[in-house]
């Protein structure tokens, strides 16, 4: 199945368009009747953290394939939490994070229960994004791609995006 975040992007392009033909297409917000389980591979194109989450849940069990777009969510911090192989460089192997950085993770993967939208969560991710500000670790797209490789929703994705972004305003 192919997932992209709204319809219409795969007439732009050759090769989705071959692609919809033979296989389902939906979205975010389509309706789930479309595609029911989503048992099987899945290619997505060029996503935002709602559409990874979506494809991620669709693809469970299954692979997943991803184009990433310098204009897009970024993809690093996901593909190296998961190892995940990049199909231009098959002979190389992600870079595994750093020990610190993967222990941060760990805890704000503990914390991302509400979203980070309740005060709590908000102040527990603030302190541990003030340790990697201050061990020079503060990844604004490892962490949030490793953070979504997780299980984190796409709102507590952006709801930490949000909170980085604020500590950098300081």
């Amino acid at each position: 199945m192919l997932v992209l975040n709204a319809f219409g992007v795969e007439q732009e392009i050759p090769s989705l368009r071959r692609f919809a033909v033979e296989h389902a297409v939906t979205t975010p917000r389509a309706s789930r009747d479309r595609v029911g389980s989503g048992k099987g591979p899945v290619l997505a194109y060029v996503l935002d953290e709602r559409t990874l989450d979506f494809a991620a849940r669709l693809a469970r069990g299954s692979s997943l394939a991803i184009v990433e777009s310098v204009h897009a969510f970024p993809l690093e911090g996901w593909a190296r939490q998961l190892g995940a192989i990049d199909l231009t460089r098959p002979n190389e192997q992600p870079e595994p994070l750093d020990s610190e950085l993967a222990e941060a993770i760990e805890r704000l993967a503990f914390y991302k229960n509400n979203g980070f939208g309740d005060q709590f969560g908000k102040q527990q991710a603030r302190r541990i994004l003030q340790d990697l500000r201050g061990a020079g670790l503060m990844e604004r797209d490892v962490i949030l791609g490793a953070l979504a490789a997780k299980g984190a929703s796409d709102r507590a994705v952006r709801n930490l995006g949000k909170l980085m972004d604020a500590l950098d305003r300081r």
